[in-house]
């Protein structure tokens, strides 16, 4: 018997062990927030404002709760390159376009969220097909947008309404999303054929994005659908650069299937009133940025930095902070097992009334 097969025996029952925890905390906070969320629901039409603040809280609870069993277990390292450019950014509306490499990119923006005190703040799109998951049904609490299939006339009035009107009632502070709307790894041959047909930019390390919700929600924001209460300043591209041969997805995470993986973040900044306002050169604007991006990952392949003289920090998540969550989930289930037992007990009672 090899090494290599012995210490495979030997890490096996470990990384089920590993896996098993992980479901577990992400199912158990997922149950215990929306049994938490029905009660106060009706809130949301008698106190608005209470309602997004209780809301708001849980929703940064569970987030902090998600973190340990993206990043803490798997031993996720994150370094950024320009975090002082992005400071200013955290205490402001914002606009946040993230390349989507893979599955593995959601968990590096929420770890970023929680720590620029965010995670109660941020809006994101997804697709339809994660609306139902663990991750998605808290989402739904928060108002967060589930692209659908549709024709493009649909999506774009299904964005234009969410983002005019939602997005502003629940006070959130950064939009999150994908352009590309499709992971590399799954998009990136279709993406190239189709920018060679359309004379556009042939990309490799990243994906071509796809400008349909990018325009909308620009148009939306700058208060050309309908007036919006509060400008959105800035638009933050964010570039995320796996070291190693691959990706990071979420397989690996449930699995740890690797150790000590290394993601590294470039944040630059720009100006809502900077951007284009015909719809054609706003198009162009963002093929030109994932053109930027492109060149950045190339050149951080070859020389490990995205631009000349690029420093990185490591981010570091608090420990006592995810603890706290873990405790305030626990102390959370006893006072929602006990409520309910108590209504069930109610109807009961009520119920033997009749008979």
């Amino acid at each position: 018997m090899t090494c290599c097969t012995l210490l495979r025996i030997i890490l096996t029952p470990l990384l089920w062990l590993r896996s098993a925890l992980f479901v577990f905390n992400i199912l158990f906070t997922t149950v215990i927030h929306t049994l938490t969320m029905i009660p106060i629901y009706p809130l949301k039409f008698i106190f608005p404002s209470l309602y997004v603040t209780i809301e708001c809280f849980l929703h940064a609870k569970i987030g902090e709760s998600f973190i340990p069993a993206f990043t803490l277990l798997p031993k996720l390292k994150i370094y950024c390159d320009t975090l002082s450019d992005i400071d200013p950014v955290t205490r402001k509306r914002a606009m946040i376009m993230v390349n989507h490499q893979d599955s593995g990119d959601v968990p590096v923006m929420m770890c970023l969220g929680a720590y620029f005190g965010l995670a109660h703040n941020s809006t994101w799109i997804s697709d339809v097909m994660f609306k139902w998951t663990p991750i998605g049904i808290p989402a739904q609490w928060h108002n967060d947008f589930f692209s659908r299939e549709g024709s493009k006339e649909e999506v774009v009035k299904q964005i234009k309404k969410h983002f005019s009107t939602t997005y502003f009632q629940h006070g959130a502070k950064w939009l999150i999303f994908f352009p590309e709307g499709g992971f590399l790894k799954n998009r990136g041959e279709k993406a190239r054929i189709w920018a060679q047909r359309n004379n556009l930019p042939v990309l490799y390390n990243c994906c071509l994005p796809r400008t349909t919700a990018f325009t909308s929600i620009v148009q939306s924001f700058r208060g050309e659908v309908v007036p919006v209460p509060e400008q959105v300043e800035d638009v933050v591209d964010v570039t995320l650069m796996f070291k190693g041969s691959r990706d990071l997805c979420l397989q690996d995470i449930f699995m740890g299937s690797y150790c000590d993986k290394e993601v590294y973040v470039n944040f630059r900044t720009y100006k809502m009133a900077d951007l284009p306002k015909e719809e054609a050169e706003l198009q162009t604007w963002l093929y030109d940025r994932y053109q930027e991006k492109e060149n950045m990952i190339a050149r951080f392949k070859e020389h490990g930095e995205f631009k000349e003289g690029g420093t990185f920090t490591q981010v570091h998540q608090s420990r006592g902070q995810l603890l706290g969550s873990f405790i305030f989930w626990y102390i959370t289930a006893f006072f929602v097992w006990d409520f309910y037992k108590s209504i069930f007990g109610y109807c009961v009672s009520f119920a033997n009334g009749f008979l």
